[in-house]
């Protein structure tokens, strides 16, 4: 994971605001039912700019930094409740968690 990720570095005219818990779990599902692909990035807006891969599962959310080798490579699981103590559900709150649009081909 030693990449740069996109999502980083998007500009935010090209990003979509995640302003609620069912922005947020319809987000992920979205891409998901798009890509076939399991979960989606967020990133919080700030100073660094970290960047989260996001899945559900029948117990919450998985949530995985994906922008920093210093941290393990091990998901964390958090409820909607447990939320507010993790960075991402901090940003959901502060209006600075974002995801980057998903392009439909014509």
């Amino acid at each position: 994971m030693s990449q740069t990720h996109g999502i980083r570095t998007t500009e935010l005219t090209k990003l979509v605001p995640v302003r609620t818990l069912n922005d947020l779990d319809w987000l992920v599902k979205e891409r998901e039912i798009l890509t076939g692909e399991p979960g989606r990035e967020f990133v919080v807006l700030g100073a660094d700019r970290p960047a989260y891969h996001v899945t559900l599962d029948t117990a919450g959310y998985q949530i995985l930094r994906v922008d920093d080798d210093s941290r393990p490579a091990t998901p964390m699981h958090s409820t909607a409740p447990d939320l507010v103590r993790h960075t991402l559900g901090n940003a959901l709150a502060c209006g600075l968690l974002y995801t980057a649009a998903l392009h439909q081909s014509a």
